[in-house]
């Protein structure tokens, strides 16, 4: 039997199915294109990965915290994504430069919990941004300034708290009064303690009188204008090359020098409790430290691997700075009072006058002030 040839009929019906798919798929198209559209307008993002955000669930976690109820997810499966020829945008990501109905509905809740207090503008600027990361440092999150999927659920979860208000201690004049002021592990500073009249070491100090290792480091004004006369008095003696290691740290900085001195210790294989005292031997605990009152300077000779004991520098000190008001804070044979093991290299000021009669006395800093009646 022969087959018959397709009639003019059957073409027809066919090309008709095939006009009426392609309508189908351009309608689709059109849809997700201005779905997209309708997307990016929200924020006018500049790129489509960046600043994008779902509003829906926006609104949705917005008014279930209003009701007081959880967030519910939608109901039904997630459909997958569709290949496209653009990247797609991330659910919710804003961040500095973003703009539209989905930055003013994050303003007004940081507004609301007193994190941000500028205009509901709409414009994601360098105050929404600040007030992004005040909300995340203070809920334990990156503080990144950007407002992604976990800043927002928690910005609009029942847990989200209200700024808290830290008061600012006043910062202590660390040589008013006429004794030293005494910081050990007896006599502890608290961690909001700040020293007053800090100035940087690098706008006192000249570069050719002292290598700086941190160009930040800052001290008390008047220790640091008598540490700089100390070197230059050395320097006309012919001992120069000097090298400033340390000076005041906050609370912050000295935990973390503390917090590294252990962990060396653990992988020497210790235990926590034994690399704790070890790094005690050396290390002060934060809010014990001489350099959080902005008095200590640890020294050394630039230029050099000896011992800083062996040097010429620590020579003319031993033998000089008394005179300008210095004392070598922990020695070997003080070990027993101080709590530390001897640091040839650590110098505290506490005028010339307690200077040198500590000196006379041959007291360390604790022994002085009990013989004042101080402690």
């Amino acid at each position: 039997m022969k087959r018959k040839k397709p009639g003019l009929k059957a073409f027809a019906v066919g090309c008709a199915v095939l006009i009426s798919l392609s309508a189908v798929l351009l309608v689709l198209a059109e849809s997700r294109q201005t779905e997209y559209e309708a997307l990016l307008k929200v924020t006018q993002a500049p790129t489509p990965t960046v600043h994008a955000i779902r509003l829906d669930a926006a609104v949705r976690a917005e008014a279930a915290y209003a009701a007081g109820t959880p967030t519910a997810a939608p109901a039904g499966p997630t459909p997958a994504p569709q290949p496209t020829s653009e990247p797609a945008p991330t659910q919710v990501l804003l961040s500095q430069g973003a703009s539209g109905e989905g930055v003013r509905l994050l303003q007004e809740k940081l507004k609301e919990l007193d994190f941000y207090s500028g205009e509901l503008d709409g414009q994601f600027g360098s105050g929404t941004r600040s007030a992004v990361k005040a909300f995340q440092s203070q809920h334990g999150l990156s503080a990144d300034g950007i407002a992604g999927e976990k800043t927002w659920q928690l910005l609009f979860s029942g847990s989200a708290s209200p700024r808290e208000v830290k008061v600012t201690p006043s910062p202590v004049a660390m040589l008013d009064g006429e004794k030293p002021m005494l910081v050990n592990k007896q006599h502890p500073v608290d961690r909001e303690f700040v020293p007053a009249d800090l100035v940087y070491l690098r706008d006192v100090i000249p570069s050719d009188l002292a290598v700086l290792a941190d160009s930040d480091a800052q001290g008390v004004e008047e220790a640091v204008l008598a540490l700089k006369d100390m070197l230059e008095a050395a320097v006309r003696d012919g001992i120069g090359s000097w090298k400033i290691r340390e000076a005041y740290r906050t609370w912050a900085a000295q935990e973390r020098i503390f917090n590294n001195y252990v962990n060396r210790f653990l992988q020497d294989g210790r235990t926590r409790q034994s690399a704790i005292s070890a790094t005690r031997q050396t290390v002060a605990d934060p809010g014990t430290s001489e350099h959080h009152s902005g008095l200590a300077f640890d020294l050394n000779a630039a230029n050099t691997s000896d011992a800083f004991v062996d040097t010429a520098q620590y020579a003319w000190l031993y033998n000089h700075c008394t005179e300008y008001g210095f004392v070598i804070r922990y020695t070997d044979e003080k070990e027993d009072i101080t709590g530390f093991l001897g640091e040839e290299w650590h110098y505290r000021y506490v005028g010339r006058e307690h200077a040198e009669r500590m000196q006379e006395m041959d007291m360390c800093l604790e022994e002085y002030l009990e013989w004042l009646g101080a402690i």
